[in-house]
């Protein structure tokens, strides 16, 4: 009977059989060659198995059935999506809203699909109708939030969250980004509490911890033990560790879990501390339950950081570099520099979400690259030297690259670099956490909605004082900003000063 099979693909699709719900739908379709529901499910589960050309051709084999089969033409703009074959897609949910005009589902994918492609106001209309036929559909509030944001529009960026949090409370990506937003104007106290729905989303890009200890709650930890794991990027867990000295001013004994190559750094910067490499599994001795408290240290700030007063702005550094590096390091320079500036550059970021907003090439730093009396040396990590080359054989200027660091394969190399050098100028990356947590000169070009640390038009940050950020004055003006550091950096020379 096709209806008991159908149900049993779905059973053994909801218990995550997905290979033996694909071997049911074909065997339906198999019996059944008209059964364009059964192609449906079928593309359905070959989706979820991320066999994303057999499901194509599943939804396609559907729509030849059933050309007014909404749910098929919608599915099949789904997996044409996730292929980032987003032209294909838009016409696919296209055609779905053709059959069905009152498709919010396929409405809310073509609005996905535009925001995806950079055809924002196309995407803002397609959510605007997704909520004049459901005004409870809560993704749509949140994405309306996203393109708001994006656009500087923060007013109506927290609405929006506000309004997707209403109609679902217990929407976890609505309540980050609302506090992603809140943290990103300034309000810290209700920024962190909303930071803390992290752990409940779906497809998280990094581990939750399961060690037994309970949360720590704020309260005191004189004599006690706290256990602190580090989560997010590289970057971030530098950023975070600014809040380590403020447990050890609460007497308390300290145990971190940290990114295996910042191990030597945070050791000999935090030597009250003991830290442990991050594995999988853990440090036994971190399982211990006689450890009176546990926290992530992304969840401090909401303890230690709750106004911009309590940030330590008399210490304007935490890291300690290795000072032999340091200073074999900086001879060097200065024997290449002949007297020169010594200046360190990186213009991208690596990460996957929003590093193409983030990151500059080359190219648009020729105006600071010519500057006579600086000497420029590479602080961008990952294999650039290709890159360079092309860029350098093609114009009088100069980068160096100094084939002993490896800034991948070890950050306690790179932060000597960075320690030995005046100025550092870059995007917003890990270099320029490592160089505001040393203390340095470090000039951070920001987007024009930046990420939250880098809060909204201000040029410094209370995370590092010694920071200086300069900020694209409307979305994509890499130029304007270029202009300004070429200002900024011709008068330093005249001045000494950053």
């Amino acid at each position: 009977q096709p209806i008991f099979f159908h149900n049993l693909g779905l059973v053994l699709k909801d218990r995550g059989d997905l290979e033996g719900a694909i071997r049911v739908y074909q065997q339906v379709v198999r019996a059944n060659p008209k059964d364009s529901e059964a192609y449906n499910n079928l593309g359905n589960v070959l989706q979820e198995n991320k066999r994303f050309e057999e499901s194509i051709t599943a939804y396609r084999k559907a729509i030849e059935i059933n050309s007014n089969f909404a749910d098929a033409h919608s599915n099949l703009g789904v997996a044409l999506v996730k292929q980032e074959r987003f032209e294909e897609g838009i016409v696919a949910y296209r055609k779905a809203i053709e059959t069905d005009s009152n498709f919010a589902d396929a409405y809310y994918n073509l609005g996905n699909a535009l925001q995806k492609k950079g055809d924002v106001r196309d995407a803002i209309q397609a959510y605007h109708r997704v909520l004049k036929i459901n005004p409870n559909y809560a993704e749509a509030y949140n994405n309306l939030g996203v393109l708001a944001q994006e656009e500087g529009q923060m007013e109506d960026a927290l609405q929006y969250y506000q309004c997707a949090i209403k109609v679902n409370p217990n929407y976890a990506e609505a309540h980050r980004h609302y506090g992603m937003a809140l943290l990103l104007t300034g309000d810290f106290l209700h920024g962190w509490k909303e930071h803390e729905w992290r752990w409940r989303r779906h497809n998280i890009s990094y581990q939750k911890k399961n060690f037994p200890q309970p949360w720590w709650d704020g309260s005191i930890l004189e004599r006690k033990t706290i256990l602190v794991w580090t989560e997010q990027g590289v970057g971030d867990e530098i950023m975070f560790a600014s809040m380590l000295d403020d447990l050890l001013q609460m007497n308390a004994n300290i145990m971190v879990e940290c990114e295996p190559r910042l191990v030597p750094l945070l050791q000999r910067s935090f030597s009250q501390i003991q830290f442990f490499p991050r594995g999988n599994p853990s440090n036994p001795k971190l399982l211990n339950t006689s450890i009176d408290y546990q926290i992530p240290v992304g969840s401090l700030g909401q303890w230690l950081r709750q106004d911009e007063s309590c940030f330590r702005k008399s210490q304007p550094s935490y890291l300690l570099a290795c000072s032999d590096k340091v200073s074999k390091l900086r001879k060097k320079y200065q024997a290449l520099a002949k007297e020169k500036l010594l200046i360190g550059i990186s213009w991208k970021s690596a990460n996957q979400r929003v590093g193409k907003i983030k990151s500059t090439s080359l190219k648009n730093w020729t105006t600071i690259l010519s500057q006579p009396n600086c000497y420029f040396i590479n602080l961008q990590y990952g294999d650039v030297d290709a890159e360079i080359k092309q860029y350098t054989s093609g114009s009088n200027t100069s980068i160096y690259i100094d084939k002993e660091i490896n800034s991948l394969m070890s950050l306690d190399d790179f932060t000597a670099q960075v320690s030995a050098l005046d100025l550092i100028i870059s995007t917003s990356n890990t270099t320029v956490h490592v160089a505001g947590a040393l203390g340095k000169d470090v000039w951070t070009l920001v987007p024009y909605i930046s990420d939250w640390k880098w809060m909204l038009t201000r040029e410094d940050t209370p995370w590092y004082p010694t920071m200086r950020i300069f900020r694209q004055s409307k979305i994509g003006d890499w130029e304007g900003v270029f202009l300004r550091v070429n200002q900024a950096l011709k008068t330093a020379q005249d001045t000494h000063g950053y």
